[in-house]
């Protein structure tokens, strides 16, 4: 690839997808934090959004959290910038004249904008100030920054490609916006539990949420010794969706990762011995989703870390009642 097509992309990826995720994500924290000196708690989730305070000059306290929002508000743009990225080459192929970028860069920058602080709000109580303010500062992303980075062809080609590659490329930016909100089929609900079992007499029993076909199952397999609680969840879905239930039982440390398939819908009941796991029943159809269990992290005490695949991050735990390492 020559040097000046290389210099050129270079530029694009980060006059858009950067560029977008930082004026979005800094842009935003900072509406937020004038907001919080004026009075209102843009983000709660409890006691809520609201004017909960006076007017007053912001602190450290303030401006670190606020401004500490700016890189988790720029991760989830980053995706919609890629989409930018793509939009601009496409784009400057077809030629397309100035006012066209930034009435496309604009509405699409602001959607996208949007959609992303309100994803990444989510996870925060953000207020609805979040989004909005979020979707002026794409506006006016689109409008002034964006055909900027929109590098015509010095040797235009044919009328029908132009207008075919750029009503395809919005189209597809379009759809990618709008699905999250069209119907889908609803996913089922999974629920986990993870145990560890040391030597002892006692019968292995189900958590009592995992539903009464595990439950008599894990019965038929006849397993003893004694109980020591790990972590247990549950993925929900929508009302009506199917239910999947999973036993994890751990007879020696975890050592190593693993991703444990999932039934489409029932129960399966995991065993680990001897360094590997082994479902119960043997599982036919498998669920999208897997459970990543990987060893724990703390030194002085013997645990874990699990989360559902697709999810952001790992929730570690170690045993209770406490097993010290190396036993």
């Amino acid at each position: 690839m020559p040097t000046q097509v290389l210099k050129s992309l270079v530029r694009r990826f980060a006059g858009t997808t950067l560029l977008f995720s930082g004026v979005v994500g800094v842009g935003t924290s900072g509406i937020l934090l004038a907001s919080s000196c004026i009075g209102y708690l843009p983000y709660s989730d409890r006691p809520g959004p609201g004017w909960r305070s006076q007017a007053h000059w912001p602190t450290w306290g303030e401006i670190a959290t606020y401004f500490g929002f700016a890189p988790w508000f720029a991760y989830f743009c980053l995706f919609f910038g890629l989409g930018l990225f793509g939009l601009s080459i496409v784009l400057g192929f077809a030629s397309v004249p100035r006012w066209l970028s930034r009435i496309l860069g604009a509405i699409l920058s602001a959607a996208a904008a949007l959609l992303s602080i309100a994803s990444a709000g989510w996870y925060l109580a953000l207020a609805p100030i979040g989004p909005d303010i979020a979707g002026v500062f794409g506006l006016l992303y689109g409008l002034f920054f964006f055909p900027r980075f929109v590098e015509t062809r010095s040797q235009s080609v044919s009328m029908w490609m132009r207008v075919s590659a750029v009503t395809c490329s919005v189209a597809l930016f379009l759809a990618w916006l709008i699905w999250p909100f069209l119907p889908h089929k609803p996913k089922a609900e999974i629920s986990y539990d993870l145990v560890r079992v040391t030597p002892g007499d006692k019968q292995v029993v189900a958590a009592s949420w995992l539903g009464q076909d595990l439950s008599s199952d894990l019965k038929t397999l006849n397993l003893r010794g004694e109980t020591h609680g790990g972590i247990g969840s549950a993925a929900g879905s929508s009302p009506g969706a199917p239910q999947i239930y999973a036993e994890l039982i751990a007879f020696q440390p975890i050592t190593a990762e693993v991703k444990l398939a999932l039934p489409t819908q029932g129960h399966v009941v995991y065993i680990l011995k001897d360094n590997k796991w082994v479902a119960h029943p043997d599982i036919v159809n498998a669920d999208e989703r897997a459970l990543a269990v990987q060893p724990g992290t703390d030194p002085r005490y013997d645990g874990g870390r699990v989360k559902l695949t697709g999810q952001p991050q790992f929730f570690s735990f170690t045993w209770y009642p406490v097993i010290p390492k190396g036993l």
